[in-house]
């Protein structure tokens, strides 16, 4: 083993030593710099070893200084794009923690103690700075996802178990009472009767349409919002906009979950189509702002809709086909 002071004083000559220090610190910052991007990292290191290629016992000592400047301004430049790279991976980690958590407490597949740990690394990711901090949290946050699984799993478990004594108890509710009224299918985000409520009610309108109409709203930008923040915060979006429609429509009209971000009201007026497009013009057109707590934060989603107005007319497959074409064609858009 030889010391550094021995390596450098084995030649007298000043510009050897000179030369052997340089050769040293262009290997040492290529050995130990941070790998963030593997690619932008090689790049780096082929940059210092394109200045250590240059380097010889024949090279005057003028143009070793331009050598040391130019890896110079390449590790700054590498620092400098390591650094946006550890901010890109500390926003990406924190929108998918913080969807992640939404999730878990929307669906109620984990414990508190699980939700916990979410909300632990989301605040530790705030601040996080270094590569190695977002390698650590990254174990953590598998980790936890893993402990979250097993809950799951647990739960799914359960669940079926409470599901077949479910079964059991309705069964002998029926034998006893000789019969058993269907409740109607709920939406779990807006508390509205769902899809299948709204094509037996469209069903039986259809029959007799005179004076029937029926108005359709997607709810915009839904899906963007599930995508950010999860869908939990995307179902609070819903139940504030089928609450907002609600309170347009008049009592003897029916609202219903459609599919996806759609709504669909059947109502029963004496008035033309122009009359009754005017009516809903004045509470379907009105854009409003949601403020909702996701994680830490507090956000403002403004909410608004796309929405048309139908005279029901049969058949039947042709009017429902009309809604589908019209909800696909409004999500679509959302998603360009």
């Amino acid at each position: 083993m030889i010391s550094l002071k021995s390596y450098l004083s084995r030649d007298t000559d000043a510009e050897t030593a000179y030369r052997r220090v340089i050769s040293l610190f262009l290997q040492g910052i290529s050995l130990h710099a941070v790998e963030g991007d593997k690619e932008d990292h090689d790049r780096f290191r082929e940059d210092i070893d394109k200045c250590l290629s240059v380097l010889s016992p024949k090279t005057p000592v003028s143009e070793l200084l331009v050598v040391v400047g130019g890896a110079l301004r390449a590790m700054e430049e590498y620092n400098q794009r390591t650094s946006k790279f550890v901010r890109r991976q500390n926003t990406e980690l924190q929108h998918m923690v913080t969807m992640l958590t939404q999730t878990i407490i929307s669906i109620g597949a984990s414990s508190d103690h699980s939700v916990s740990r979410l909300q632990s690394i989301e605040k530790s990711i705030e601040s996080t700075q270094a590569v190695e901090d977002i390698q650590i949290l990254k174990l953590r946050l598998s980790e936890c996802l893993e402990a979250v699984r097993d809950e799951a799993v647990r739960q799914q478990k359960d669940g079926r178990a409470a599901l077949e004594n479910l079964k059991k108890e309705l069964e002998s509710s029926q034998e006893l009472t000789g019969s058993f009224k269907a409740q109607p299918d709920l939406d779990a985000a807006t508390g509205l009767p769902g899809k299948a409520e709204a094509g037996r009610a469209i069903r039986e309108a259809i029959e007799s349409p005179q004076g029937r109409f029926l108005v359709i709203a997607v709810c915009s930008r839904v899906q963007a919002v599930n995508a950010r923040f999860g869908y939990a915060v995307g179902d609070k979006i819903l139940q504030a906009f089928a609450e907002h429609f609600k309170k347009g429509l008049s009592a003897r009209d029916q609202l219903f979950r459609w599919q996806g971000p759609a709504l669909v009201a059947l109502l029963q007026r004496a008035e033309r189509i122009e009359r009754v497009r005017t009516e809903i013009r004045q509470f379907a057109d009105t854009r409003f702002d949601k403020t909702i707590e996701v994680g830490q934060r507090t956000v403002l989603i403004p909410i608004s809709a796309i929405w048309s107005i139908y005279p029901l007319a049969p058949p039947l497959d042709a009017f429902l086909k009309q809604l589908e074409v019209f909800t696909a064609a409004q999500v679509s858009r959302d998603h360009a």
